[in-house]
């Protein structure tokens, strides 16, 4: 007997709805499966018969062909286990399931019956929410992923024998509704350090809050030890809640990544993400790719920031490779075995020492590097990408007569108020269009939106050309400036503010 059952696989993180057809007809048995499957894939055999016979059943004995629709796209991961085991009972008269077309099954296997979860089932549910009449069956575990979608219809199940069950008797106890992302349920504090905890450093603080509230890019250098990375750290604190469509964005690109299949603990992603990896991550590690094209850093990082700490320790072809996504917003990994999209829209931050030694710009210590020493030490950073980082602040070190200061600093709530408020404008302002915060407006927005007087544009061209700024660090100075009038609150941008934007300029490599 022939059935066709429903299923999805993943490119990257779209889902690709997949068929699943399963030919059960007597004769000398054996079992062959076609449809370009990978190892994990042609293994599935060995895990469903085992599974299948855990819950009373057999489906061996029979000459069966299985192809995995279309033909030519690769399938790979074990989501098809069940797809496979239903269609395996059905064509061999195990099981009956009325309206079988209507189901979409994605899950994996055991060998005692039990589902597992899978990657990039908030992917599939995405997809499948356009057709209303379709119903998604899962394991349990990826019930969180699931009910993120308004209006999905799904069922989920432990083990295959309660999905058979479930699926013979399909009454109203057995189907969900997914009733759409609820922040009540998941609301937490962040585990982050506090900017009232950071002593003196007012001017990176300040960097920081204009980075934030414009989505900018920002470079730290300074001595070690002076607080660079502390005060990177604080960021997450001021950074101003996701929406809807950005939590759906984010933990869609994470549920598709590299995941070890416990899924106890899944939750939405409500923080932007911040993203560290070491100053030894390959270029696959950071940008995405490999043998099966999955997401790197950059992409994990999406509506979030990547901060790189230790900058000029980064291998400088993998530094290089994330010219593209800064500008654009993604990444196309292009392999052998296919081509990907995957969304990149970050804010880069950076921190990194002077010279080798780290003490060029330490008042209280001697630098011990030769000229050329500390010269190849700051070409380590090209040109291009210094250009691409809107803000970039020299971290003085803390005298240490401020420790014993008792005066209280300003807090991350006080300063995430602020920057909420700066996006509420920005998002007021580019209703209609697809930006989201200053960072990402094109030329041509920058200086509309800019408002500036005759007297101010000439300021900001000059100072652009006493300080050699390229046509895209003048653009990018426009950026900050209407960064900085948002957080005054300001409708057009004055000397003032390009005066202040201009002072995140002046790090020179």
């Amino acid at each position: 007997m022939f059935k066709r059952i429903r299923s999805y696989c993943l490119l990257g993180i779209k889902a690709i709805p997949v068929s699943v057809e399963v030919d059960a007809s007597q004769g000398l048995p054996g079992f062959t499966l076609v449809g370009l499957p990978d190892n994990a894939v042609r293994e599935s055999r060995e895990r469903v018969v085992s599974a299948i016979r855990s819950v009373g059943k057999v489906v061996t004995g029979f000459r069966t062909t299985v192809n995995l629709s279309p033909a030519d796209l690769r399938k790979e991961g074990s989501a098809l286990d069940l797809p496979l085991a239903i269609g395996l009972m059905c064509a061999t008269d195990e099981i009956a399931i009325t309206d079988l077309d209507k189901f979409v099954f994605v899950g994996e296997l055991s060998l005692d019956g039990l589902l597992k979860p899978v990657r990039g089932v908030l992917s599939i549910a995405m997809d499948l929410s356009k057709n209303k009449d379709s119903v998604l069956v899962i394991p349990r575990a990826n019930a969180a992923e699931a009910s993120l979608v308004e209006g999905l219809s799904f069922i989920c199940a432990d083990t295959l024998s309660e999905c058979v069950e479930s699926l013979e008797r399909q009454d109203k106890a057995s189907l969900q509704v997914a009733r759409g992302l609820d922040r009540s349920v998941l609301e937490g504090t962040l585990d982050v350090p506090d900017f009232k905890n950071v002593v003196g450093m007012e001017g990176v603080k300040r960097a920081l809050e204009v980075a934030a509230a414009g989505g900018h890019n920002f470079l730290l250098v300074g001595s070690p030890g002076a607080g660079k990375t502390l005060c990177a750290r604080c960021l997450p604190g001021i950074l101003p809640e996701m929406t809807d469509e950005e939590v759906l964005e984010t933990t869609r690109i994470h549920s598709c990544a590299r995941w070890s299949g416990n899924a106890a603990g899944f939750k939405p992603l409500l923080s932007r993400p911040f993203r560290t990896p070491h100053h030894s991550a390959s270029m696959v590690a950071l940008v995405g790719g490999g043998s099966r094209l999955l997401p790197g850093e950059a992409s994990l990082a999406h509506n979030g920031v990547l901060f790189l700490d230790e900058l000029p320790e980064f291998n400088r072809c993998v530094l290089e490779a994330l010219r593209e996504p800064m500008e654009e917003g993604s990444i196309t990994v292009s392999r052998a075995s296919g081509s990907v999209l995957w969304p990149a829209r970050f804010m880069m931050g950076a921190a990194m020492n002077p010279c080798p030694c780290g003490y060029s710009m330490d008042p209280k210590r001697v630098c011990t590097c030769l000229p050329d020493a500390r010269k190849r030490y700051q070409e380590k950073i090209s040109g291009p990408l210094l250009d691409r980082i809107d803000i970039q602040v020299c971290v003085p070190p803390v005298q240490t007569q401020q420790f014993a200061c008792g005066k209280g600093a300003e807090s991350s709530a006080e300063i995430r108020r602020r920057v909420c408020a700066a996006r509420k404008i920005q998002r007021e302002r580019f209703a209609g269009l697809p930006f989201r915060c200053n960072s990402e407006m094109d030329s041509e927005c920058a200086r509309r939106f800019a408002r500036m007087d005759q007297a101010t544009e000439r300021f900001a061209i000059s100072s652009a050309d006493k300080m050699n700024l390229s046509a895209r660090g003048y653009y990018r100075l426009l950026k900050v400036s209407r960064t900085i009038a948002d957080l005054r609150r300001a409708a057009s941008v004055e000397v003032q503010d390009l005066a202040e934007a201009l002072r995140y300029r002046a790090f020179r490599s």
